[in-house]
């Protein structure tokens, strides 16, 4: 019997593997043949039998048609916000697999939730600082940091009542239940989906906690603003007018600028005296030395030192996997939509496959889900 081979495009298979970040050697391993065979693939010499197209396929994470077609233009359907070497640069696999998802959520989520929420887009034509004040009071922020203890206590409570006002929130390091797969801070820190009914804020878990709070934090000022996008890493200057409005609201709603004055210790070298303010406000220490620079409480060359100083000792990314799997499960989905999607399970509007689709678990783990499993607090 003649092996069926699979006229793949080589320059499409070249597309693919770059889009993807794959050599030849490490997509030769999860195919299951020589790098050279790979090598011959690229070259033309040779076509991959049916079985190995739909191993490419899996690994490159394409359908088995896209390998037969000229190379395709990616492009995120999100207006890109990010700064420095990533803008507008061709979303990876994981990047779109994010955008999906929070698109997939948003849809389901509209279709229940009929009513504008009041704030989505009032902030359009105000003030950075009106804006803060009113988020600050939507929000409760000083109750919070108050009550809070650490950097991740102040993010699951910020995110909390951000859901609480009907705005979901997805807090996620990688694809899926696919740990391998993760989302690459250098390419993006989170993405708002703006909907009068349905906003979604997420946020890449693989940030520290205290990026993640300003990175929030920001991306509300996008809903408040009503106009949502795709953020890369705050490490740079904003250029946009947009971003350095939503900078100034996030800003002003973390340090609030009475309080951050007599919170900075301007008796501290710079670097101390933002790690101070750090803790007090629960945000980065580059975050608080900005805002000391902004405010013009650090003279140019003091905060030039303890910019890179700070540079030097960036803090480290969460670990990939580990943790409770369920508790893991609802941060990621949001909490709030977790709760919703168990409803309309156990009310019978939705199966167990519409479950597993929707929180990108496997049918087994659906079922475990629905029989009480990772219920959210």
């Amino acid at each position: 019997m003649k092996t069926v081979e699979v006229p793949i495009k080589p320059e499409t298979l070249r597309w693919a593997m770059d889009w993807a970040g794959l050599e030849a050697e490490s997509l030769a391993r999860k195919v299951q043949v020589k790098p050279e065979k790979v090598e011959r693939w690229l070259e033309g010499k040779e076509k991959p039998t049916y079985p190995q197209a739909l191993k490419l396929a899996q690994a490159l994470h394409l359908g088995l048609g896209h390998l037969l077609l000229p190379p395709p233009e990616v492009k995120l359907p999100l207006r890109d916000f990010r700064r420095g070497r990533g803008r507008q640069a061709p979303p990876s696999p994981e990047l779109l697999e994010a955008y999906h998802d929070a698109r997939r959520k948003q849809e389901w989520w509209r279709e229940r939730k009929g009513k504008p929420l009041p704030f989505v887009g009032s902030g359009k034509g105000a003030s950075p600082a009106e804006v803060a004040r009113e988020m600050a009071t939507f929000l409760e922020v000083e109750a919070l940091r108050r009550r809070a203890r650490d950097h991740q206590g102040f993010l699951k409570a910020l995110a909390d009542g951000a859901e609480a006002l009907g705005v979901l929130v997805l807090r996620q390091g990688h694809v899926g239940t696919h740990t391998r797969r993760t989302y690459d801070p250098e390419e993006f820190s989170g993405f708002a989906l703006v909907d009068p009914v349905a906003p979604v804020v997420f946020l890449n878990a693989r940030e520290h906690p205290s990026r993640q709070v300003f990175t929030l934090a920001h991306e509300l000022a996008h809903v408040w603003r009503g106009e949502g996008g795709l953020e890369g890493g705050l490490e740079e200057e904003a250029r946009d007018e947009v971003e350095i409005w939503a900078d100034h609201v996030a800003a002003e709603l973390l340090m609030p600028e009475e309080e951050f004055r007599v919170a900075w210790n301007g008796h501290l070298p710079p670097l101390e005296a933002a790690r101070e303010a750090s803790r007090c406000f629960f945000v980065s220490p580059r975050a608080a030395l900005e805002r000391a620079f902004r405010l013009e409480l650090v003279h140019r060359e003091g905060y030039m030192e303890a910019l890179e100083a700070l540079r030097k000792t960036a803090p480290p990314r969460p670990r990939k996997g580990g943790g409770d799997f369920w508790k893991t499960l609802v941060v990621q989905n949001s909490p709030a939509f977790v709760r919703e999607v168990r409803r309309a399970a156990l009310e019978g509007e939705v199966d167990a496959k519409d479950v597993a689709f929707l929180l990108n678990v496997d049918l087994r783990t659906a079922w475990a889900f629905l029989e009480g499993k990772g219920v959210p607090t």
